[in-house]
């Protein structure tokens, strides 16, 4: 997948998000039940989750795929491993 698609299919997944965000706090405004609520709530939740591991990994996919220097693909694992501990 190219870069540029790569970059749309996440700005996409990015504002699914934030309009299920914005439909939650219609929800806490509108006092809607608790249970609806906390349903929206981890939907968004999975959602923030799975954006996050699309874009790990094109990350990874730039870091080992396309980098021939094996020193920098050791740096590169070891920044991705931060993130990667940082998302869970």
């Amino acid at each position: 997948m190219a870069k540029s698609e790569k970059q749309s299919n996440v700005q996409s997944q990015l504002h699914r998000i934030i309009g299920q965000l914005r439909g939650l706090e219609k929800m806490i405004v509108e006092k809607r039940d608790c249970e609806e609520i906390i349903i929206q709530l981890m939907a968004a939740r999975a959602a923030l989750e799975k954006l996050g591991v699309l874009i790990l990994h094109d990350e990874t996919s730039y870091c080992f795929v396309d980098q021939k220097n094996p020193q920098k693909k050791l740096k590169n694992l070891e920044k991705i491993t931060t993130n990667l501990f940082k998302l869970t």
